[in-house]
Parts: C-alpha cells; sequence; structure tokens
C-alpha cells in the first residue's frame, strides 16, 4: 500500500474526505472486519500487512451504495478512486 499525498490531495479533490467523516463507523467497521479475516484467513494469525487488508476490503466498499452515490455526485467514478479510497481508509484505521 502506497498512499501518497498525491493520492489524498486527488481524493480531497473529489471529497472523498468528507465521505470518510460523514461515514466513519462504516468505513472503520469495514476495516476492522476485512483485517480480522486477513489475519485469521490470509496471514493464519499473523498481524496483516495493509496490502492483504486491502485485498479483502475493496469488494465490500466497491458495493457500497453510499460510495456508489458518491462517485457519481463528485465524478469520481475512476476505478483508481475506490483503490486510493480503501487505501485512504487504512491509513485511517492503522
Amino acid at each position: 500500500m502506497a498512499l501518497t499525498e498525491s493520492k489524498i490531495k486527488d481524493l480531497e479533490d473529489k471529497k472523498f474526505d468528507e465521505l470518510y467523516t460523514n461515514h466513519k463507523a462504516k468505513w472503520d467497521t469495514a476495516y476492522k472486519n476485512a483485517a480480522e479475516f486477513a489475519k485469521k484467513h490470509v496471514t493464519h494469525g499473523n498481524d496483516p500487512r495493509p496490502d492483504d487488508v486491502l485485498k479483502v476490503l475493496l469488494p465490500t466498499i466497491e458495493a457500497d451504495q453510499d460510495l456508489r452515490d458518491h462517485q457519481e455526485e463528485n465524478k469520481g467514478r475512476a476505478k483508481r478512486f475506490v483503490g486510493f479510497f480503501g487505501e485512504y481508509i487504512i491509513d485511517k484505521n492503522l
């Protein structure tokens, strides 16, 4: 995972930081669930690396209606924004 300053600025330009803040509890829960799943099933009890968590987290957030609505409203439908946002969620929880 490489959440760079450039990616953060791209997310902020499309107001993904507001999406995170407005639904913080949901995103933090999604992170926690993904991290627990990765620890149990991917790293077999070892602490997962952020990229391991991201692989589990992405399918959850890709289907989220709040995220999809936000992408539509803010012209942020490019696939890269979902990955960047997943990295952002993980970064906020580390």
